[in-house]
C-alpha cells in the first residue's frame, strides 16, 4: 500500500520508518550484556571448563554479529544532504560547473560498530586461542576440542578483522586529502563519486536522464525490500542506458534521494533551487512529513 507522502509516495516494498538512534538504556544494556558474557567466557577459560567456553563463545559472537548489523543504520536514515561547495568535492583539477550542490554522502561505518566488533571479537578471539593450546598441551580426547575450537577461533577473528577494516574505513573517510563518496544532485546533473559497487564517478546532466525508477530486491526475512534507483539516461552515442544509484549505502532516507532525483528531473524550472538553501528548505520539508507518516504508523 502507498503512503501519501510529498511529494510522492512511498514506492511499493519500501520501509517508512527511518532508522532511530539507541537510547542510551538500549545501548547501556547492550553493553552490559556483552561485559557479561564476556566475564562468563573467561570464566569459564580460567576454570578449564572448556566445552561452556565453547558454548558461551558461540553465543558471544552471534549477540556480537546480530546487534552491530542491527545499528549499523541507527539513526542515519534521518540525514538530509550536506549543502557544499562543488569544488571541496573535487580535486581542484578543473572548475566544477555548478557552485553549491546537494552531496548524499556515503554512509561509513560508525565509531559504536567498529569499536564493539574489534572489541567482542578480539576477546573472543584470545579466549578460543588459550583453549586451543591448552586442548594441545593435555592432548588425548582433548585434541577433539579442536574440530570445534579452531573454526570458532577463525569466526572470532573474522569479527575482530572486520572491526578494524571498519575502523580503517571510517578513518580514511574522515581523512581530508580524501574526496568524499556519494552521491551529489546540482544544478547542471547529477554525478556518482567513488561509490564500492557500480559507477565510478559517473555524471550525468539533467538532458540526458530519462526517468527515476525505483526498485529493489526482495528481502524475505524482513517481508520488504531493499531500496534501489535505477537512472535511465540517453548514452553519448543515443542509445538508452540504465544506471544503478545504491541509495542503500547513503546516509540519508532512500524514498528522500528518490524524491530529489525525480522532482528536479520533471521541473527543470526549479532547478536553479539547488544552487542555493532554497532546495535544502525543500528537502527539509519533505523529510519532516517523511518522518510524521512514520510516527503515525507507529502510534
Amino acid at each position: 500500500m502507498s503512503v501519501a507522502l510529498v511529494p510522492y509516495p512511498l514506492p511499493p516494498g519500501w520501509n517508512l520508518r527511518p532508522a532511530r538512534p539507541r537510547s542510551r538504556l538500549t545501548t547501556g544494556v547492550l553493553v552490559v550484556s556483552c561485559i557479561v558474557l564476556a566475564a562468563a567466557l573467561w570464566g569459564a577459560v580460567v576454570a578449564g571448563q572448556t566445552i561452556l567456553a565453547m558454548v558461551v563463545a558461540l553465543v558471544l559472537l552471534g549477540f556480537i554479529a546480530v546487534v552491530a548489523v542491527g545499528g549499523e543504520r541507527a539513526g542515519g536514515e534521518r540525514a538530509l544532504p550536506e549543502f557544499v561547495n562543488a569544488l571541496a568535492l573535487t580535486r581542484a583539477e578543473t572548475r566544477p560547473v555548478d557552485s553549491w550542490v546537494s552531496f548524499f554522502r556515503q554512509r561509513a561505518p560508525t565509531l559504536w560498530s567498529c569499536l564493539w566488533l574489534l572489541g567482542g571479537g578480539s576477546a573472543t578471539t584470545a579466549a578460543c586461542g588459550i583453549l586451543i593450546v591448552r586442548c594441545v598441551v593435555e592432548g588425548g580426547q582433548a585434541l577433539l576440542g579442536l574440530v570445534f575450537l579452531v573454526p570458532l577461533t577463525l569466526a572470532a577473528a573474522i569479527v575482530a578483522l572486520a572491526g578494524a577494516n571498519s575502523l580503517a574505513v571510517r578513518g580514511r573517510a574522515r581523512w581530508f586529502a580524501r574526496r568524499p563518496r556519494g552521491l551529489v544532485v546540482g544544478r547542471s546533473g547529477v554525478t556518482l563519486y567513488s561509490f564500492d559497487r557500480g559507477d565510478y564517478d559517473r555524471s550525468w546532466s539533467w538532458d540526458v536522464i530519462v526517468d527515476v525508477v525505483p526498485s529493489g530486491l526482495v528481502d524475505a526475512r524482513r517481508g520488504n525490500t531493499v531500496p534501489e534507483l535505477k537512472l535511465h539516461v540517453v548514452g553519448t552515442d543515443g542509445a538508452a542506458e540504465e544506471h544503478h544509484v545504491p541509495v542503500d549505502s547513503l546516509a540519508s532516507h532512500a524514498w528522500l534521494v528518490y524524491a530529489v532525483l525525480r522532482f528536479w528531473r520533471e521541473h527543470p524550472e526549479l532547478r536553479d533551487e539547488l544552487d542555493t538553501s532554497t532546495a535544502q528548505e525543500r528537502m527539509e520539508s519533505w523529510m519532516t512529513g517523511l518522518s510524521k507518516a512514520a510516527d503515525a504508523q507507529g502510534a
